[in-house]
């Protein structure tokens, strides 16, 4: 009895070890708050972005069932409410008076450390239906995610880190 007792946990913690993709999906899940937002080019060099400025505020949040939701703000914002201050591009979403938001449904490729988001809304209703892909790395309590704002090939990347909001 005893060592039936024992082969079935092994077996359950062997199939918990064998499982790394849901965990790692998994551990997305939750709020996150913005550390910081860097553009930098090929060689390194920060490069300045002023739709969002350098200090944006914004949170990230992934649930359980695939739903995100994403917003992010110029902490000093300024002029026109409505006002696009930055167009759509190849991997970014457009920026309207300072402020960037969506949401939808999201897929995590863990294999490649990838997060798709797929816009079922946002700000800017020409940004409604794409794709966004983002690499990300996750370091306990720190989720860190670039991405090349002009698609493949450009010459910038931005990095966004992230810390987890706690209760």
């Amino acid at each position: 009895m005893v060592t039936r007792i024992a082969l079935v946990l092994i077996l359950a913690f062997a199939g918990t070890a064998a499982t790394p993709v849901a965990n790692d999906a998994r551990a997305l899940v939750g709020m996150w708050e913005l550390v910081s937002r860097v553009q930098r080019d090929a060689q390194g060099n920060v490069v300045p972005e002023p739709s969002l400025g350098s200090d944006p505020v914004g949170y990230i949040t992934y649930d359980a069932s695939g739903r995100m939701a994403v917003q992010l703000m110029a902490r000093h914002r300024s002029g026109t409410p409505c006002a696009t201050t930055a167009k759509s591009d190849a991997n970014n979403i457009e920026h309207v008076g300072g402020y960037d938001a969506y949401f939808g449904r999201y897929q995590v490729d863990t294999a490649a450390h990838l997060v798709t988001h797929t816009l079922e809304g946002s700000i800017s209703p020409v940004d409604v239906g794409r794709q966004m892909t983002r690499r990300y790395r996750l370091e306990g309590d720190t989720l860190t995610m670039e991405f090349e704002p002009g698609g493949k090939g450009s010459a910038l990347t931005r990095t966004l880190v992230w810390r987890r909001v706690k209760q």
